[in-house]
């Protein structure tokens, strides 16, 4: 089983739309082979994770909170 979680970040876009005023998304995703944490090339942290109400991965920037479900 792999692990859930909600993360909680601010976005550049929303539904394609940019973020101007900077609002936070929360998103359920899940632990799995492709999660991962790496730099950019702009030397931002970034967080690779498996986002489970959109079926895809999804990427957070700079700053996120998780909380573990169950």
């Amino acid at each position: 089983m792999k692990a859930q979680f909600n993360i909680i970040y601010v976005p550049k876009k929303i539904n394609g739309i940019e973020n101007i005023e900077k609002k936070s998304v929360c998103r359920s995703g899940l632990l799995d082979d492709n999660t991962k944490t790496f730099t950019t090339k702009k030397g931002e942290i970034a967080f690779c994770y498996f986002d489970v109400d959109k079926s895809n991965y999804r990427i957070a920037k700079n700053k996120w909170t998780i909380n573990a479900i169950g």
